[in-house]
Order: C-alpha cells, then structure tokens, then sequence
C-alpha cells in the first residue's frame, strides 16, 4: 500500500471517528484522548528495521495526532 492511499484511508477512517467521538460522554472523550496519547508514544519509541515502511509509519504518527487535537477540542 502507497503512501496516498493509505493516507486517505486514514482520513476517512478520522473523519468517520469524529463523528462517533462527539456522541460520548466527556469523561470517555477525556480517557479516549489518554490513550492516543499512549499510542503515539508507543509509536514514536518504535523502530522500524525497513526503510519503506518509514513512510506508512510517519503517515499514522500524523493521522494520530490530527485525531488527538480533534478529540481535544470535542472534550
């Protein structure tokens, strides 16, 4: 999988969690955004031992902290 693609696989996946995210109660937006927050320092503490897959790797940082300042703004 290319980079374009699963870039925008990754928008539409953020934009249909957006609109899931809204409907919860504060206190799970609250807990839901301490785990992206894990996830992204599990993310950018891991190694990748092949170069093409540095790409797709940045591609999810990315995703995942775009999603994290939404998630912030919606609690």
């Amino acid at each position: 999988m290319n980079t374009h693609t699963l870039s925008g696989m990754l928008h539409a996946q953020e934009l249909l969690l957006v609109s899931l995210i809204r409907t919860l109660a504060p206190e799970t937006k609250r807990a839901l955004g301490d785990e992206f927050i894990r996830q992204i320092e599990l993310a950018e503490t891991s190694h990748l031992d092949v170069p093409a897959e540095h790409d797709a790797h940045h591609a999810y940082l990315a995703h995942v902290r775009r999603l994290l300042i939404r998630l912030e703004s919606l609690s």
